[in-house]
């Protein structure tokens, strides 16, 4: 039995009110991304210069590591962001050029693919250099 008329607009303005959490839930993403990972990055540097000097630590190594996977967390996420514009860019492109629904659909599902990558990537990065950081906080504390 098919859907009727009414039931089909609903599940119209459903589907469209789980695309602008959807939307909205990815610039929180980017935002948070960005804010802790920043973060970490000046506390760090905050803890390295007050608390516990380089040429007192040991491990160094340790949170230089951690340092360059919150500094590629942030390049990742940045990426992400400028791919994710330029993909809704030629989304509309395909649209207007009036391309096949399969084929749109199929454009749609690899671009969103590689995004969802990078921001796996972006949270992959970010809990490691984090994990660094804290792994020679905790080591240099008993110093």
């Amino acid at each position: 039995m098919g859907k009727t008329k009414k039931e089909i607009e609903e599940w119209k303005e459903y589907r469209l009110s789980v695309l602008v959490q959807k939307s909205k839930s990815d610039d929180d993403f980017e935002k948070y991304i960005t804010f802790i990972a920043s973060g970490a990055l000046g506390l760090t540097i905050t803890f390295i210069d007050n608390i516990n000097p380089l040429k007192e630590s040991i491990v160094i190594w340790v949170i230089a590591l951690g340092w360059v996977l919150l500094a590629l967390t942030l390049f990742i996420n940045l990426l992400s962001h400028y791919l994710s514009s330029k993909y809704n860019e030629k989304t509309i492109q395909d649209i207007d050029d009036e391309i096949k629904y399969e084929i749109l659909l199929n454009n749609i599902e690899d671009r969103n693919r590689i995004i969802s990558q990078l921001n796996l990537l972006s949270i992959i990065f970010l809990g490691l250099g984090i994990v660094s950081i804290l792994t020679y906080t905790i080591i240099n504390a008993y110093q």
